[in-house]
């Protein structure tokens, strides 16, 4: 059957007239040839040389005078050299390749009667020709690789760079990074043309192994990187955030080579950033370092080149917490009484609370070798190896109180090949031809003993969570993924034009049967203690067998095939106005058919759309067409580059959420969810401390049809993201490699990502007074008697459908200004600086790995069924950012120090203010994601305060405190009247200096170089400076719980409760460890040998 359904897949994709590619692992050098009285030279030699490596490519000039060398290993230095009969040679020289871009280099010749003889001409490193295709990108050479600071020594520290983006939460060191406002899940990323971004969707920072907090390279093995935005070039898609790749060094000629270390400790690092002074202390003692070394050559000179890279990492990274900036309603003594009294009843260790230290060990190989193997081709065989353990603890926070063994071990291998064939023809075409192999396993798994995971609401802003991770109890995912691809350029007179053939197919295998040691949620830290029942339990278990964990036939297990096309015309007006014409197809399939549930099928009431989904069913593959125009226009007596365009970009979506239909589909795995105070005392739930022996559905009462967990669906006509994007830019080069540019662009979603939750009854009616938003009935909808189902009863834990927000009107959009200064590294000198603004917004926002999360934290006003367009997570701001580096030679070149500072200041994250218990109850009544009102003064007077023995303050007070907190606040002053908006408010402005110093021992020893050198990196000198500055603020889910909503008295007239917030600061300063986020200074000794 499978045979079958890839023999349709591949004749699918034969009928599509041209095929495309997405990976850039080269760069070109182009450029025309004239006579010096204007005459076009036909014909003209043009010799390519890499310096490096010996390598030459051959071509010659067409009937335009244009010639074109394609598919050049990237950076340098290049010699070009121009002959033609009866006229002068010309030789350029030390010219630079960016990877993905294009090189011009334009000849005039003189008559050999003129000149005595032939032309040298040394450039001072000539880059690129600003993106000849008129798009947006950002190239990170080695320049800045090895100037920047960096403590993580991971590709988010380098991002950066790129001035549209944004880091948001990721793993451990490795944050995701959102580019031009989108959703960080939607960029896609290559290594040697390798997929590395994670394909399934588990990582936040949307890497392989990225759960584990560990980049996929070593920065050591990176030669370059190239972040795109918005690149013209039909031959480039896959994602519609941003595309980053990157290539690995090379070996050359002579044998260089380095062996390094880098080390952190407790002394390297700031004392507590907040508090009182006196009481500030350093880090628990701790140790983190990486080994690793480089070396490369030439196993025949001009020939064959080898790299190899190896780096070890042991890491632990301390996250201390200061119990005193806790905002729930148990102090320390509580806390620590509730340790106690765990250890006592159950025999079970929660671990620490004040410091849940993580750890991580890793190994990562990344080797290379490039074979010259005649002057036509050129092969080469790349490949990467990463294993990695990490204990991923939570850290404590205001809000939540997280014991240690609440962390998951995130244990991952990956295995990634790339071998590539380019080849030159004689008439100046050329082929590349790229195979790739990427394989990841990740076997996640709870810290400490197996016991149920135990959450404790505890006052209005707190929560004490403990017991084995609830996603973790059952969790392994093993992908495979082989993509190969073909593309032939060829040029016609002014014409350049590209066309290929790419396919790629996926193999994912995922067992998830998420809280299968029972969850529970208790009101408070009495209940728990005295033994009461919990307000919520949850458990879900395989179907197929009796098993507990990760050896259960109840994983989802699935084929993807996709494949895209594009034809490609890059059209040179003339010398100075290139345009570039392309349109490309987009096409996926899911290659296998999940499960069918044939009692969902027939008896689910339908009071929703459905959409056309079903179950059993997955959507029929659809093509995306994406037509695409660019520009580039210079005016040479100005140095002035114009470059714009418009086009439409189809990405793709992390295969976990429309791959829940093969898990979550009814027949695989089984769930209970008990949320209502009439089915926990129906059922009698008590606190069952056996992680192998929680509830079933025979405890309850119920056969195992009766409890078929989850239920997910995709639309019928579902269609992946797409959005329409343009961008319009001015580039001015100035003197001594000084360049200006001013940059704008605009988005526009197409096919936006939108939930919708199935099985919840409408809205029954609506509250009372000026907050008359519309409110949900806790029962479900109910289904008939069958299959021993009974009659009235809801056999699913939800049932969510996965579809494309349908309006095209109300999908979101982005736009993105900058404006930017930049001096090229010469003379050991590099500057560059900018201001970047941004804003984005969204109707829905998906940023877990579940379908029924995507759904739940949204925040809204009338239930997750009504989602409105609203500030995105991703939304920018304000960014203005700053480097600057210098090298300063001497001792008669004996000697170097070099001088790097990098300088970002950053609008905060948005966040949403919401009720504490909402009033909704689309998902219950203990969900914090229904955004509040925000009463007038007047309104005030006429609001219901409740007081207890969690809010002492009498309904008076409680209102004054109210009205103090609204009238102070900017955002909640500015909107009284209102529903506050989605992510309306903003956590404060950060300002960060990283700053790095660098000192080299230069040493001759018969004739070689050899070259000791000393790196010491702090991120947040700032804070170095002085402990109240480089402040990082931080806000668990974006969101903050300013009232707590208490019921409604008369069904519909709501009641309130409301605590003052201390120092009137909703948001906590961060007091991590991890370099992106830290509010305390963080610092990096490295030693590195050169050879």
């Amino acid at each position: 059957m499978l045979s079958k359904k890839l023999l349709h897949f591949t004749l699918a994709m034969l009928l599509l007239p041209v095929l495309t590619i997405a990976q850039n692992t080269t760069g070109n050098i182009s450029g025309s040839v004239k006579a010096d009285n204007g005459e076009i030279l036909v014909g003209a030699n043009i010799t390519v040389l890499h310096v490096p490596t010996g390598t030459v490519y051959n071509t010659q000039t067409r009937k335009s005078g244009l010639f074109d060398v394609s598919n050049v290993q990237p950076g340098g230095p290049y010699a070009v050299t121009v002959s033609y009969v009866n006229y002068q040679s010309e030789k350029r020289e030390d010219i630079y390749v960016a990877l993905g871009d294009v090189v011009r280099v334009d000849v005039i010749l003189s008559s050999k009667i003129d000149k005595l003889k032939d032309v040298t001409v040394s450039t001072t490193k000539r880059g690129s020709d600003l993106s000849v295709r008129g798009g947006t990108q950002t190239i990170i050479g080695r320049d800045k690789l090895d100037n920047l600071p960096t403590v993580g020594r991971n590709v988010q520290d380098f991002l950066r760079f790129t001035p549209t983006a944004k880091f948001v939460g990721g793993n451990g060191d490795l944050a995701g990074v959102s580019i031009a406002g989108q959703n960080n899940r939607f960029n896609s990323l290559y290594i040697d043309g390798a997929v590395n971004n994670d394909q399934f969707g588990l990582s936040a920072s949307g890497t392989n192994g990225g759960q584990t907090g560990v980049g996929p390279i070593s920065i050591d093995a990176v030669d370059q990187f190239q972040v795109m935005v918005s690149p013209f070039d039909a031959s480039i898609g896959n994602f519609t955030g941003g595309g980053i790749n990157a290539t690995t060094k090379g070996g050359t000629n002579n044998v260089t080579g380095t062996v390094y270390s880098f080390m952190q400790n407790e002394n390297l690092s700031g004392k507590t950033p907040t508090g009182a002074k006196d009481k500030a202390v350093k880090l628990n003692p701790f140790t983190a370092q990486t080994i690793g070394g480089s070396v490369g050559g030439a196993f025949i000179k001009n020939k064959l080149f080898y790299f190899v890279n190896f780096e070890s990492i042991e890491n632990e990274r301390p996250q201390p917490f200061d119990i005193s900036g806790y905002r729930g309603a148990s102090g320390k003594a509580d806390i620590d009484n509730l340790v106690n009294f765990v250890k006592t009843k159950y025999g079970y260790d929660v671990g620490g609370y004040q410091d849940n230290a993580a750890s991580t060990s890793a190994k990562r190989l990344a080797t290379k070798i490039d074979w010259n193997i005649n002057k036509m081709n050129k092969f080469s065989l790349s490949y990467r190896y990463n294993e990695t353990n990490s204990y991923s603890t939570s850290a404590s926070s205001s809000s939540r109180v997280n014991f240690y063994n609440n962390g998951v071990l995130y244990p991952n291998k990956t295995n990634s090949l790339s071998a590539e064939l380019k080849t030159a023809f004689k008439n100046g075409a050329s082929n590349k031809m790229l195979f790739t192999y990427t394989d990841v396993v990740d076997d996640r798994n709870p810290i400490g003993d197996p016991f149920p995971r135990v959450t404790i609401l505890d006052g209005t802003g707190g929560q004490m969570i403990f017991g084995s991770e609830e996603f973790s109890t059952a969790n392994l995912l093993k992908q495979r993924n082989i993509n190969f691809l073909d593309y032939f350029k060829f040029n016609i007179n002014k014409n350049a034009f590209t066309v290929g053939i790419d396919y790629e197919l996926s193999k994912s295998y995922n067992v998830f049967i998420r809280q299968n040691f029972g969850s529970y949620q208790f009101g408070s830290l009495s209940d728990f203690l005295t033994e009461k029942a919990p307000i919520r339990y949850d458990r879900s278990f395989s179907l197929l067998d009796q098993t507990t964990g990760d050896i259960t036939k109840a994983a989802a297990s699935f084929y993807t095939g996709r494949g895209s096309a594009f034809v490609n015309d890059e059209f040179r007006y003339s010398d100075n106005l290139t345009f570039n014409f392309g349109i490309r197809a987009d096409y996926t399939k899911f290659l296998s058919t999940p499960i069918e549930d044939m009692y969902f099928n027939f008896y689910t009431p339908r009071i929703y759309d459905f959409n056309g989904a079903r179950s059993g069913s997955i959507p029929d593959p659809k093509i995306s067409i994406s037509p695409r125009v660019g520009f580039t226009y210079k005016m040479p007596e100005e140095n002035i580059t114009v470059r714009g365009g418009f086009g439409m970009f189809t990405g793709r979506v992390p295969l976990v959420w429309p791959g829940g239909v093969f898990n979550n589909n009814g027949q695989s795995v089984g769930g209970l969810s008990l949320f209502t105070a009439s089915d926990i005392a129906k059922y009698g739930i008590k606190f069952r401390p056996n992680p192998l022996g929680q509830y079933t559905a025979a405890d309850l009462g119920l056969s195992t049809a009766a409890a078929k967990g989850q239920m997910d669906l995709i639309a019928k006509d579902f269609r992946l993201p797409k959005i329409f994007r343009a961008s319009l830019a001015i580039d001015k080069k100035l003197q001594d490699n000084w360049s200006i540019t001013v940059e704008g662009s605009i988005s526009k979603n197409i096919n936006e990502i939108y939930y919708r939750r199935l099985d919840i009854q409408k809205p029954v009616g609506q509250l009372s007074g000026p907050d008359n938003r519309y409110i949900y009935d806790l029962k479900r909808i109910g289904y008939p008697a069958s299959q021993g189902i009974t009659a009235g009863s809801n056999p699913y834990t939800g049932v969510f459908l996965l579809e494309n927000q349908r309006y095209y009107g109300r999908s979101g959009f982005a736009y993105n200004f900058t404006a930017s200064i930049d001096k090229s590294w010469t003379d050991g000198f590099s500057f560059n600086a900018f201001y970047t603004y941004g804003t984005s917004f969204v109707t829905h926002e998906p940023t877990s790995s579940q379908n029924n999360s995507q759904w739940r934290y949204m925040e809204t006003v009338n239930g997750r069924n009504d989602v409105q367009r609203s500030r995105s997570d991703f939304d920018l701001g304000h960014r203005v950012s700053a480097f600057i580096a210098k090298k300063f030679t001497y001792a008669k070149g004996a000697l170097a120090s070099t001088f790097s500072l990098v300088y970002n200041g950053q609008s905060g994250n948005p966040f949403s203010y919401v009720y504490a218990t909402g009033p909704v109850r689309d998902q219950g009544t203990s969900e914090t994601n229904d955004l509040i009102f925000i009463p007038t003064a007047d309104q005030i007077k006429g609001m219901t305060f409740v007081t207890n023995s969690s809010y002492p303050l009498t309904a008076a007070q409680q209102a004054q405190a109210l009205e103090d907190y609204i009238a102070q606040d900017n955002y909640l002053s500015k909107n009284r009247g209102k529903y506050a908006e989605r992510n309306g408010a903003r956590l404060p402005f950060t300002n960060i200096i990283d700053v790095k110093f660098v000192q080299d021992f230069n040493v001759k020893l018969n004739n070689k170089k050899y070259q000791f050198q000393l790196t010491y990196d702090i991120f947040n000198f700032t804070n170095m400076l002085n402990r109240n500055w480089g402040r990082t603020y931080f806000m668990s889910n974006d969101q903050f719980a300013l009232v707590k909503y208490q019921g409604a008295t008369g069904s519909t007239t709501p009641s309130y409760s409301f605590n003052p917030i201390a120092n009137n600061t909703p948001w906590g300063i961060s007091s991590s460890t991890t370099p992106s986020y830290s509010a305390r200074w963080v610092s990096q000794l490295g030693l590195r040998f050169k050879f």
